[in-house]
């Protein structure tokens, strides 16, 4: 019998190499993606994108007869040189490569349904979308999703720190975590089950077990909005700690993530950043405080708005007390806290010296909530009678309120959106544009 066996050695031709450009006068050989061409007389400029980074090429001759196109995949030899014009566009400006021999592994059916090339991708959002897996390969879309993936290894380093487990929670669920009708309900062989809102129950089981955990996973919605803030499938940071002291200790680990991450982004993101033409925020050791109702007074008497009595904050106030802790308090970040008992879940702790009022936050940043967080009910007499209150049947939550039954230590956490974060860092216009595939209620494809 004829057997095979594979190394677990990686060949040199499968180790990811890291391109360098920098010996003038130095053989190379790389493969790569046809970005752009311009042919001239007697010879013809490339944009090669090649080991995640865009490269000028430079072949001299007929290029007629080469049968290179825009979107053509190359094999080339070459040598590195001066560049002869330097396009900040490209990573490597001041050199390039002048091609010796190519040859061509994939080609090109038709030329795209838009000008990639063009410095920047002006076409309408829906078009951009409905031709997603071409649109991406604009190099400032890619610079959008290469900024986000750093910011998940930033913060997965940062969590690693700080002693989180990273866990894996279902995403088909039998009760919703967060109730109400934005939950997505169908048969799972003969009974009801839904899409997962939030890993909030597994986020508690598991800090009876491990203490510190976090999940950065997919969560939905089944929100009938169609605004440039709201998504029916996204990206949800959650983490949960125990043995908090208070909910201002999580609001004190997530300015301390955050501020790990965009030191971190400003490091691995340059070029990234330089061709957004993004300059990141800052943040100092601390992010301002405003209680709920404290906010909304500010919100009535500073700007002059009427009274609203609304137990939640709209977008319109988020946006206006982040205008005003940007003016008065330099800040492009604030928590907005104690957030009234009959807006929060059922497990949100109540504050003990006022019951109406919850020991929670959200995270406001650049006029929009990112993050939901606060302290949890941790004692199982107290979460049952909780539950009773609001007309709950806590045996239909006996599979969450077991951990509580038999113990479980103080504990916290929160939800950031990965999608409106990565928008308002890079002011982008809709957070669609900061999603890989984007789900809303009317885009199923691609």
């Amino acid at each position: 019998m004829n057997t095979t066996s594979i190394s677990s050695k990686l060949s040199s031709s499968l180790k990811y190499p890291c391109l360098s450009l920098h010996s003038t006068g130095e053989k190379i050989k790389l493969k790569g993606a046809v970005f752009k061409v311009k042919a001239l007389s007697g010879f013809a400029f490339l944009q090669l994108f090649s080991h995640q980074k865009m490269v000028q090429c430079i072949f001299e001759g007929d290029f007629s007869q080469t049968g290179i196109k825009e979107g053509s995949c190359l094999e080339i030899e070459g040598e590195i040189r001066e560049a002869s014009i330097k396009d900040p566009f490209i990573f490597y400006s001041d050199k390039e490569i002048l091609i010796t021999t190519f040859k061509i592994l994939s080609s090109a059916k038709a030329p795209m349904p838009f000008d990639i090339t063009k410095k920047i991708l002006n076409i309408k959002n829906d078009l951009k979308l409905d031709f997603r897996p071409l649109s991406l390969r604009h190099p400032k879309e890619r610079a959008i999703f290469v900024i986000q993936a750093k910011l998940l290894e930033a913060l997965r380093e940062f969590l690693g720190q700080e002693n989180f487990i990273e866990i894996r929670s279902p995403k088909i669920v039998k009760e919703g975590a967060e109730g109400g009708a934005n939950i997505f309900e169908f048969e799972y062989f003969g009974k009801k089950a839904y899409l997962t809102q939030s890993p909030q129950f597994y986020k508690e089981f598991c800090v009876g077990v491990f203490e510190r955990v976090f999940e950065i996973a997919p969560v939905f919605r089944a929100e009938k909005h169609n605004t440039n803030r709201h998504l029916n499938e996204y990206t949800s940071i959650d983490l949960e700690m125990g043995l908090i002291d208070s909910f201002y200790d999580i609001m004190a680990m997530e300015t301390a993530a955050l501020k790990f991450v965009l030191e971190k982004l400003q490091q691995t993101c340059a070029y990234e950043l330089s061709l957004l033409g993004v300059t990141l925020v800052t943040i100092g050791d601390s992010i301002p405080c405003l209680k709920f109702w404290e906010a909304k007074k500010i919100v009535q008497e500073y700007f002059k708005l009427p009274p609203d009595l609304d137990e939640d904050l709209s977008p319109l106030e988020e946006q206006k007390i982040c205008e005003y802790v940007q003016k008065n308090l330099n800040s492009d970040f604030v928590f907005i806290t104690h957030f009234p008992t009959n807006k929060r879940p059922f497990y949100a702790m109540d504050c003990p010296e006022n019951p109406n009022e919850t020991l929670s936050f959200d995270l406001l940043f650049r006029g929009v909530e990112i993050t939901t967080g606060g302290q949890r009910v941790h004692d199982y007499d107290q979460l049952v009678e909780k539950m009773k209150r609001r007309g709950m049947n806590p045996e239909d939550f006996s599979f969450f309120t077991i951990a509580h039954y038999h113990g479980l230590p103080p504990h916290g956490g929160l939800g950031l959106g990965l999608e409106r974060l990565t928008q308002k860092l890079l002011g982008l216009e809709n957070v669609k544009e900061a999603t890989l595939f984007p789900r809303d209620i009317t885009r199923l494809t691609p």
